[in-house]
């Protein structure tokens, strides 16, 4: 049972947990502009690109 939660947890996480985060941040975004009658088809296109740059460049500075 704790190798398959391992595994999950590794699937969705992998290497860099701060993704993972602000993935579940945009969802949320997107869910709250969604009940408030925004357009919200932006947010997840434009979010996940955005964390990935910023997934990039730490893991660049840490490289150094």
């Amino acid at each position: 049972m704790r190798g398959l939660a391992r595994g999950i947890v590794g699937f969705v996480v992998g290497d860099d947990v701060w993704i993972a985060v602000g993935v579940l941040l945009l969802l949320g975004g997107t869910a709250v502009l969604v009940q408030l009658d925004f357009e919200a088809r932006w947010v997840l296109p434009a979010g996940v690109p955005a964390a990935l740059w910023i997934s990039l460049v730490r893991a660049r500075r840490l490289a150094r």
